[in-house]
């Protein structure tokens, strides 16, 4: 049999568990449910031997759930160019940098962060072992370093004059639209988010800046959003995910969220 032949014969079977999964035979209802559910498991077990990438996602989400935020691993150069110019220029006469990318995948974020800082110390930072593997294996300079992401690894090389934290905190953001879901406190909690922004501002320096950018809430809603001024105008106004408050409901009709911040008391 050929490949085209194989593939008709998948999508008549396809059809045929469809037709019998709505039948009101409680008998055939569940061994096509049953059927179902062992063809799926049988093709992720499959995924998770033959894709590295999944492997690395499944394993974070079943051993590291309370740290993880964002899991793809999504990324490419010069991503946010409006962006990086802004904090380029607010540095522009400071020398000897210290700059960290949390979340930083597989490294594209720190190659362009170098272009727009190029005398800069720079750490990238993530919590996929597969990702920073990926990003040692980069032709970097002596002054760029990748480290698995923790607060206490991170801490030996702050504090930092600025952090980039590039659409990392969020949870499912085209799922959650897709599904029209109102509130996202068992899928991803104000209270997770908060965390994790307490820690980013405790490895900042005074008048370092904090950019927050593509997330599911607002950094002013955290407990240290007194801490903070926005710089500019610079936003998340081309983000197309729902946003949410601090209670983890959904926010209708929100206002364009600031992403840069700068930190003007400890």
């Amino acid at each position: 049999m050929n490949s085209k032949g194989g593939l008709q014969m998948i999508g008549v079977a396809k059809q045929v568990v469809k037709e019998y999964r709505s039948s009101k035979n409680p008998i055939i209802k569940f061994s096509i449910t049953t059927l179902s559910f062992c063809w799926n498991s049988v093709k992720n077990i499959k995924r998770f031997i033959v894709d590295t990438e999944f492997r690395s996602i499944l394993l974070l989400q079943v051993f590291n759930s309370k740290n993880v935020h964002q899991t793809t691993p999504l990324t490419y150069m010069d991503r946010y160019p409006t962006i990086f110019s802004a904090c380029r220029d607010y540095f522009i006469d400071k020398k000897d940098l210290k700059i960290l990318s949390f979340g930083c995948s597989t490294g594209e974020e720190v190659l362009t962060l170098r272009s727009y800082f190029p005398n800069a110390h720079i750490v990238g930072a993530d919590i996929n072992k597969r990702s920073i593997a990926i990003c040692r294996q980069l032709p970097v300079d002596n002054k760029i370093t990748f480290v698995h992401s923790s607060y206490s690894e991170i801490l030996k090389h702050g504090p930092f004059d600025a952090v980039f934290c590039m659409a990392v905190l969020q949870r499912k953001p085209h799922y959650i639209a897709a599904k029209g879901i109102s509130s996202i406190k068992k899928i991803y909690p104000f209270e997770k988010f908060e965390k994790q922004v307490i820690e980013l501002d405790g490895l900042l320096k005074e008048q370092g800046i904090l950019t927050v950018h593509f997330t599911q809430y607002s950094l002013m809603d955290t407990s240290v959003a007194y801490k903070y001024e926005a710089m500019g105008n610079y936003n998340q106004g081309d983000y197309r995910s729902p946003v949410f408050d601090k209670n983890s409901q959904l926010v209708n009709n929100p206002l364009p969220q600031k992403s840069i911040f700068i930190k003007s008391k400890r």
